[in-house]
């Protein structure tokens, strides 16, 4: 069958729309077009940031890859202009509070349906760098207490703790070694664990109100201590993934274990120590669903519209030329 010129035409511009309505992901161009927005606000005085030369490795693999835009802030505060067209919101053991305006671009920033990753450290008594208080605050913002970051009253002291382990660690019993077994997920939130065989942890511990949130634990032997380490309660959890409303959450207890910082024992930065780069990504790659999925489907319905367009004008015409035949 010979074309007409208009068929001709009308082949064209469905060719056209598909070419233009298809996404286009480059790393080269780091455009933030098609691609998951990741904003990490370092601007609160955090000890582990790129600023500081030793929380690099883990924001650069996620720069490099097609699928994310990475956003850095480094100073000012936390506003709704900061995350417009934003997807997931990465706040790492914050040194300092947030204030009630920034509370509230955090809380309206889940409810509009954007992922949040809070990530928050140990505490032992020479080292007290992790943040538990600041962390609450932001859960209290976007949902009921199902689930904190542990903390310790000692008079007018809130304090954090560590999750201490004499049989599953490296040289300190606060370089903790935890092995897949230890890792429970159910189907919606298995992608986290993919070709996890083992981790090293130095963190904190979760308290939970809801049982089913914390996805994993430290080893039988493992106990939460104080900073006078003294033993809080046995086993305690350290990561927690689940959703408050459509939104996707995930708590760590452990910035360090994604830092650019030498881990003991290994050789290695704690990011490249057993599976720790893995976990990083999945955790994202758990975090985006929601918007990948979105993106598909709306592409798929953006394709689906111009090819029954096109074949209805593409019909019409051919009946038209019929018909004048």
């Amino acid at each position: 069958m010979v074309l007409t010129s208009r068929q001709k035409i009308i082949v064209g511009l469905m060719i056209f729309l598909l070419v233009l309505v298809f996404p286009k992901r480059s790393v080269a161009s780091q455009s933030e077009e098609g691609q998951i927005t990741i904003v990490f606000d370092f601007g609160h005085d955090q000890l582990f940031s790129p600023a500081n030369q030793n929380f690099t490795e883990a924001v650069d693999v996620l720069s490099n890859r097609p699928e994310y835009f990475v956003r850095i802030l480094t100073e000012g505060e936390l506003s709704a202009e900061n995350l417009t067209r934003s997807h997931i919101l990465v706040i790492s053991n914050p040194g300092k509070e947030y204030t009630t305006a920034e509370l509230e671009v955090i809380s309206n920033f889940v409810n509009r349906g954007g992922s949040l990753f809070l990530l928050c450290d140990f505490q032992i008594a020479n080292r007290r760098i992790g943040n538990p208080v600041v962390l609450n605050e932001i859960l209290q913002g976007i949902s009921e207490p199902l689930i904190q970051f542990s903390t310790v009253i000692e008079g007018d002291d809130i304090q954090g703790d560590a999750i201490y382990d004499l049989n599953n660690s490296l040289l300190l019993p606060y370089n903790i070694q935890v092995n897949q077994s230890f890792i429970t997920l159910d189907p919606l939130r298995a992608t986290i664990g993919v070709n996890i065989n083992s981790v090293m942890v130095a963190g904190g511990s979760l308290t939970e109100q809801t049982s089913g949130l914390i996805i994993s634990t430290g080893a039988e032997t493992s106990q939460a201590v104080n900073i006078n380490e003294e033993a809080i309660h046995s086993q305690p959890g350290w990561l927690a993934a689940f959703w408050v409303n459509s939104s996707r959450v995930v708590l760590c207890t452990s910035n360090t274990m994604f830092s650019d910082t030498s881990c003991i024992g290994t050789n290695q930065s704690w990011f490249q120590s057993r599976d720790n780069s893995i976990l990083w990504l999945n955790i994202f790659n758990w975090l985006s669903a929601s918007f990948v999925q979105d993106t598909t489907l709306f592409l798929i319905f953006i394709v689906s519209l111009v090819l029954i367009v096109g074949m209805a004008l593409f019909i019409y015409s051919f009946w038209l030329k019929k018909r004048g035949g």
